[in-house]
């Protein structure tokens, strides 16, 4: 707790200080409420509403994502008006999104899975087949696949390869001329890759890419709450 409260401050002047794309690629980092107040700063900044769309979206699934737990209605209004809004787009990086919000759409409707995996794991194909240098889109589908059941083609050990994929995706991506194109992935791929060596018992391995993550962003959210406390009961 400590180590996440000495960055705290850093993190705040951050979010104030930096740009807008900036901070956009950077929303793990952040808490809940500074995440909706990027929403409210993204409705009203002036750049064309064609660079702003795919950041609208993935706003809204980090929310969707963070809050489904303690407030599932307000999470499957934000899932539903989302695929609503962006399903049918044919922007590589915006048909992943989509595709993740139908992971989380079966979340709160785990029958429904039996369609919507198989049209969430077209549109990952899609989007890799368009993109397949993408980091985010590597992500995004092994992220799906390891919330799959084994069964039915998914699991940590289909999902882990992939998510090492993404690592490799995200360090050789060329950072863009473009200050609105998307980025976000290299220290999200690190923590689900450790996330999921922890599941399949490879704690050293998950060690180290915890520690690899944290030396990029330290007190990163997804490492310390998701990663940390799993390494502990299992290593006793």
């Amino acid at each position: 707790m400590r180590h996440l409260l000495a960055v705290l401050p850093a993190v705040l002047c951050f979010a104030q200080d930096a740009s807008l794309p900036a901070q956009l690629a950077r929303l793990q980092r952040l808490p809940t409420d500074q995440v909706r107040t990027l929403q409210a700063k993204l409705a009203l900044d002036p750049a064309p509403a064609e660079k702003k769309a795919y950041h609208e979206l993935h706003l809204a699934y980090v929310l969707a994502s963070r809050t489904r737990q303690e407030d599932p209605k307000g999470a499957k209004a934000l899932v539903d008006g989302s695929l609503k809004a962006f399903e049918g787009s044919q922007d590589p990086e915006t048909m992943a999104l989509v595709g993740a919000f139908l992971g989380l759409k079966i979340g709160f409707s785990p029958m429904s899975g039996i369609t919507l995996s198989p049209k969430a794991m077209g549109l990952f194909d899609k989007a890799l087949a368009k993109q397949p240098n993408s980091p985010r889109i590597a992500l995004l589908r092994a992220i799906h696949l390891l919330h799959t059941p084994a069964f039915v083609g998914g699991g940590v050990k289909v999902a882990l390869p992939l998510m090492e994929a993404a690592v490799a995706l995200a360090e050789k991506e060329v950072a863009p001329t473009d200050p609105w194109t998307p980025t976000w992935g290299r220290i999200e791929s690190l923590g689900w890759l450790a996330y999921a060596q922890v599941e399949a018992d490879q704690l050293e391995a998950a060690r180290k890419t915890a520690d690899r993550a944290l030396a990029l962003d330290p007190g990163n959210g997804f490492v310390t709450r998701m990663v940390l406390p799993k390494l502990q009961p299992k290593a006793q």
